[in-house]
Parts: structure tokens; C-alpha cells; sequence
């Protein structure tokens, strides 16, 4: 299957628009495949998912397929063609949606999700079952997860950040519990390589070439390999990561315009509003105006 054919969907429309228009849905996995049987094909995502399955079911993740059953947890990186097929009726779960903006917040970098060893993993499988005298507070805290984001009371944000991270905890411990660990493919591991050092450099290198050279490869090669794993060149990453960091900072930091593009290595401001302009919409003041005005 060609990567061009597959379709790219959005978060699902569920629950309030205020928390989806801030990057996250929490539903139960059943209801989003009656409400939307496009999921049952093959397809990919601009955002990050976590998976509570309940029950036999087919996992297909990036091209290859894993039978399930009993209480398993999955995880997706944006970009990573998947598909799950319920092989009883009784199939039933909790589905997780969020951005890297809405997790990370107000942390600095690099973020968390780059260091747990799930998300754009190189060696490790993306789904596994959870023992049965593990699964009661697995299955616990994505029922609190559920509940925080139906309810939407004061503080719902934080709740549910702080619920995937504890989620996100218990589940790396469970995984370094003996569970096996597959031999990566080369592109999967670069992919994870750029990922990782785009977290750590993205401030200070803002071409291709530094990437390409210390990972050790030719900046087309690199470029081709992401674009296959993910769907976006390498150069889009890039710009997505600066600019989410430039709209972190709009909306929680009180450095100026000048101040926040100097900081993600912009050293002529006009420069900063003309590349934010192009890929936002609007002007960095105009965005941090809006943004304060609907958050704040």
C-alpha cells in the first residue's frame, strides 16, 4: 500500500470543542469505530495516541499485524499507519488522542514523549499485553481518564495531563518487565534518531545538514527515509517543532516577539514574523493576542 493513498484523519469530533481545540479526546475505542468506520481502514495521524484494548483484536501498525487479547495497551506516534480490527463483539477500550503541545505544555524541552521508549520506537514493539494483577489499576486510571474529560470541570487540562503521564509511568515499568524487544529496521531507528536529536537541537540547527551529519547519513537520504516513516520531509518537521515552541512561548511566556524568535534562532525579527506568518496565518502579536484571548 502506498503511503500517498492512505488517508491522514483528524481527532475525533467528541466531547467539548474546547479541550479537542486544545489537542486531546479521550473516548471509548467502540464508539469511535461505530461513529466513524473510516478507522477501520488503514491510517495515519498528525498526533499521538495511547490504547486501552479490552478483548481479541487485530493490530495492524505500520504494515505488520499482531493478534491480541485480554488487556492490552497500544501506542501510536504521529505519521504511523495502523488500523485495529475487533475479532469479537466484546471488543471495547478507551482511545486516547493528543498533541505534543497539549502534553507538554509549559515543560521546556526535549519532551517526555521522546524519551519513553513507545512513541517512534526503534526496538520496541508498539502494543503489549498487561498481566491480570496489573490490569485493575491500568484499567482504573483510563476510566479517570474518561471521566476527567466527560465531566470537563475546573482544572480538566492539568487532570489530564497529569493522568497520561502517571499512565505513561506505570506503563514503562510494565514494559521493562521482560516484555521482548524487536529488532528495529534501519529506517525505523534513523526516524527515532532524527526525532530525538530534533528535540534536543531544533533551537540551534534549523537546516537538514547538521541532522544528516550526526546521525551519519546524506541529508537526501535522511529526507527520503522520514518522509516515507512519517509522511512529512524532514524540513516540515523541523518547522512544525520551531513553531510549536514559538506559540508555547506566545501564549505562556512574557518575552516579546523579538525576544521569542531570537530564542528559536531567528536573529532578525522581521525574518521571525514573515516565517510565522506564512505557515500561521497571522503575525506572532496577532496569534498571541488571539490565543490569550481564548485561553487566558
Amino acid at each position: 500500500m502506498n503511503r500517498r493513498t492512505i488517508p491522514s484523519l483528524q481527532m475525533s469530533d467528541y466531547g467539548q470543542d474546547s479541550l479537542r481545540q486544545q489537542g486531546v479526546v479521550v473516548m471509548p475505542l467502540e464508539l469511535s469505530m461505530s461513529r466513524e468506520p473510516s478507522r477501520l481502514i488503514p491510517h495515519f495521524h498528525d498526533f499521538f495516541q495511547l490504547f486501552l484494548i479490552q478483548g481479541p483484536a487485530r493490530l495492524m501498525h505500520d504494515f505488520r499485524e499482531y493478534d491480541v487479547n485480554g488487556v492490552t495497551l497500544f501506542f501510536l506516534s504521529p505519521g504511523q499507519v495502523h488500523t485495529i480490527y475487533p475479532r469479537s463483539p466484546s471488543m471495547h477500550g478507551t482511545v486516547a488522542s493528543f498533541t505534543q503541545a497539549f502534553f507538554d505544555h509549559q515543560s521546556p524541552p526535549p519532551s517526555m514523549l521522546f524519551e519513553l521508549p513507545f512513541f517512534f520506537a526503534s526496538g520496541a514493539a508498539p502494543s503489549f499485553s498487561v498481566e491480570k494483577k496489573e490490569a485493575a489499576r491500568i484499567i482504573a486510571l483510563f476510566s479517570d481518564l474518561q471521566r476527567e474529560y466527560d465531566e470537563g470541570r475546573r482544572g480538566v487540562m492539568e487532570a489530564l495531563r497529569a493522568l497520561l503521564r502517571i499512565l505513561f509511568i506505570e506503563a514503562s515499568r510494565l514494559e521493562a518487565v521482560g516484555h521482548p524487544v524487536q529488532e528495529p529496521s534501519r529506517a525505523a531507528l534513523l526516524t527515532r534518531q532524527f526525532h530525538l536529536a530534533l528535540e534536543h537541537h531544533f533551537r540551534e540547527w534549523q537546516a537538514l545538514a547538521p541532522y544528516a551529519k550526526q546521525l551519519g547519513v546524506t541529508v537526501n537520504h535522511l529526507n527520503d527515509v522520514i518522509h516515507e516513516e512519517t509522511g512529512h520531509s524532514a524540513g516540515e518537521l523541523i518547522r512544525h517543532r520551531r513553531l510549536l515552541d514559538a506559540k508555547r512561548l506566545l501564549l505562556h511566556s512574557d518575552l516579546s516577539v523579538s525576544e521569542i524568535g531570537y530564542q528559536i534562532g531567528f536573529h532578525d525579527p522581521s525574518y521571525f514574523s514573515r516565517f510565522f506568518r506564512r505557515y500561521v496565518g497571522e503575525t506572532p502579536a496577532e496569534f498571541r493576542d488571539a490565543i490569550r484571548e481564548k485561553y487566558h
